[in-house]
């Protein structure tokens, strides 16, 4: 994140944020960003990635959130990689030291690649899901517990 600077919104801010994402949020397929100088006003069309970032932004910042653009290939400290996973910075060397999460170094230092970290993170998401429906189904078939909601149930 070594370009990238974090966006943190100031109290004041939080108002007019939540007002363009209101707006945006009632006019979802309307994408024109009107330009505005002294002289005279133009209408751009926005491109859909451009306005999901837009949005996904607006909304944290409306929530008060910081907000950080990283790009895809971004290397990452092992604070960094650490910080987004939400783990100790230990734990994420174990990590890196038994092969869960590629990494390579520079210098003494470890550097992570953010899609190599949001792999991990899917995977990693993925893996407790399974689990948890693993264990409502063993619940449910020895009586433990019982749900309408769960839906994949074994025969």
């Amino acid at each position: 994140m070594s370009d990238n600077v974090l966006i943190t919104p100031k109290k004041q801010d939080i108002e007019p944020i939540k007002r363009v994402a209101e707006d945006l949020a009632a006019r979802p397929n309307s994408h024109r960003l009107v330009l505005m100088d002294d002289a005279q006003h133009d209408a751009v069309d926005l491109p859909t990635p451009l306005v999901r970032v837009l949005i996904a932004a607006i909304q944290q910042l409306a929530q008060g959130h910081s907000v950080a653009i990283l790009h895809y290939e971004e290397e990452l400290t092992t604070q960094q990689a650490a910080d987004l996973l939400q783990v100790s910075r230990p734990f994420l060397i174990k990590l890196l030291e038994t092969g869960h999460i590629p990494y390579h170094t520079v210098g003494s230092h470890r550097r992570i690649l953010l899609r190599d970290l949001m792999e991990y993170k899917q995977n990693r998401n993925r893996l407790r899901k399974d689990r948890i429906h693993q264990i409502v189904r063993v619940s449910e078939s020895i009586g433990l517990y019982e749900s309408d909601d769960f839906v994949e149930r074994e025969p």
